[in-house]
């Protein structure tokens, strides 16, 4: 075995979250966010496939017909729904243009945007007020 042979990083190495990944603040930049409630939906079903470190793999539950199925939305609106997402900065994945395997879905990694909307400053249910 040759030990001066470099390895080239993948693009779903290069894509690596730069923290540590937790769910809980995931979800509640994601629920108090701007977002509308079908992206808000899919973000959740994302964070509840990923693997503790925020990440799904190429040709995961992310695939299109996965989603419709769990979500009860239509392939097309998938489509958006993901693009709007990354665009938004709650998830990144490897480049359309320089992703090789087109009937693979490409890998996910969940982030949390560095600019999230204000804080929740209502209780999130009327019996939590009284504490």
């Amino acid at each position: 075995m040759d030990t001066n042979a470099r390895t080239i990083p993948t693009p779903a190495a290069a894509l690596a979250p730069r923290e540590p990944f937790d769910r809980t603040a995931f979800e509640r930049a994601l629920l108090g966010s701007q977002l509308r409630r079908d992206l808000r939906l899919v973000g959740l079903i994302l964070a509840h496939h990923a693997d503790p470190v925020g990440h799904l793999p190429a040709d995961g539950p992310q695939r299109v017909d996965s989603l419709c199925a769990l979500a009860r939305i239509d392939g097309k609106r998938i489509r958006v729904i993901l693009r709007e997402l990354e665009l938004s900065g709650f998830m990144r994945r490897p480049n359309l243009h320089t992703w090789r395997d087109r009937l693979a879905a490409r890998p996910i990694h969940l982030t949390i945007p560095a600019v999230t909307a204000a804080a929740r400053t209502e209780p999130e249910h009327p019996s939590e007020a009284a504490r």
